[in-house]
């Protein structure tokens, strides 16, 4: 039998929910006895929101500094010029507010500055055809607490994503020591973001979940948090459609708790070959993360359907989505559903609805093979399948 290890340094130590539960930042910051905390947010949310103002006044002179130029992707020199201006400061804690790349920024941070090293030294990397490369941390990174406004499931992560523009290559840096001790999910934050980044991010999250299930890597624990997601995003991301134009709080809030369980699976199960395309596409060609995830949560599944047919008709049946004991039946129509939805919120389904431009398809083939997602899919690959399973994703 298959002998599964569930890291629980992975999951946050605590995770709050509900509309304005963001208050409860400042005795939870007094729990861990922070003194000078460095804020990271979005220029966006800072400037058309009251939250970041909001969390600075309650801390008073304890906040160092209020860090808003979060770029999107997170190039690696803006993580360095980031933390250059931090260190002097002396933080014991960040607080992140915004979407993933805040949240990623934020981690990036906690563990330079105690280290005095570059982020790339903490890169997992996959050498084809089997070995993964993981690396270890040696120090202890400051405590990151979390507020989410997108549907990223970045905030309950231990990792993230920076890319090297002068390579443009995404890279993936994951350890339990990253994971937020406190995670704040308010759904007074997510209704502040546009819709459509809602949709998009949403996508992403159902694409955590069919990754996570199907991955080499799932098991039991991460599975209950894959399947409850997916049964919560399928019923509530319909809220997020442009035909509905109206979506109570209790909507908000179920869609970012949703989201979040969504992100607690792949810490432990690791994800596939479609967050590796994404990763690409984000890195090299500065494309939307959550908008390549809505494109590719559609091609993942019929790139490794054959591969991963019984568990995806599994995921069909726990969720109440089949009744039928046809493995393909019952997966073709957890298919369907995704497609629905897709078309339902009116989010892209082609690389070129996003503005990839033809081509492009080697040099994807060539990241995709060498990101450390990919090491976990359920279908092996090599150039010449991504290459054709990319032309009909075009």
């Amino acid at each position: 039998m298959t002998i599964h290890r569930f890291d629980g340094r992975a999951v946050p130590q605590v995770i709050v929910s509900g509309p304005g539960c963001r208050s409860g930042l400042v005795a939870e910051l007094d729990r861990l006895g922070a003194r000078r905390v460095a804020i990271v947010c979005g220029s966006s949310l800072k400037a058309k929101t009251p939250f970041v103002d909001e969390l600075a006044a309650a801390l008073g002179p304890r906040v160092v500094a209020v860090f808003d130029r979060v770029e999107p992707n997170t190039p690696v020199a803006s993580v360095g010029r980031a933390v250059e201006s931090l260190t002097p400061l002396r933080p014991d804690a960040v607080v992140a507010i915004g979407g993933g790349g805040v949240h990623d920024m934020a981690k990036a941070i906690a563990i330079m500055i105690p280290s005095g090293r570059n982020i790339v030294d903490f890169v997992s990397r996959f050498e084809p055809p089997s070995t993964f490369h993981s690396v270890d941390i040696d120090v202890e990174p400051l405590p990151v607490l979390t507020v989410p406004s997108t549907l990223s499931a970045a905030e309950v992560v231990g990792g993230g994503a920076v890319t090297d523009i002068d390579r443009g290559e995404k890279l993936i840096f994951v350890h339990p020591k990253l994971t937020p001790v406190a995670v704040f999910l308010d759904a007074e934050v997510v209704a502040t973001t546009p819709r459509d980044i809602l949709a998009a991010s949403g996508m992403n999250a159902v694409h955590h979940c069919l990754e996570a299930y199907y991955s080499k890597g799932a098991q039991p624990i991460t599975d209950a948090f894959a399947l409850a997601a997916l049964r919560s995003l399928l019923g509530t991301l319909p809220h997020f459609a442009p035909s509905q134009p109206a979506r109570t709080l209790a909507t908000y809030q179920a869609a970012i708790d949703a989201a979040s369980m969504s992100g607690l699976t792949y810490a432990n199960s690791w994800l596939g070959i479609g967050h590796s395309v994404c990763h690409s596409l984000g890195g090299r060609y500065g494309l939307s993360h959550g908008r390549a995830n809505a494109v590719m949560v559609l091609h993942s599944l019929r790139f490794n359907f054959a591969a991963a047919r019984s568990r995806l008709a599994e995921a069909a049946r726990c969720i109440g989505l089949s009744g039928d004991s046809d493995d393909d039946v019952a997966a073709r129509e957890l298919v369907a559903r995704v497609e629905a939805l897709a078309d339902t919120l009116g989010t892209p389904k082609s690389l070129s609805a996003i503005g990839l431009p033809k081509g492009q398809f080697a040099q994807i083939a060539r990241d995709v093979l060498a990101d450390p997602q990919t090491y976990w899919n359920p279908r092996p690959a090599n150039a010449d399948d991504i290459v054709t399973w990319l032309e009909s994703a075009w």
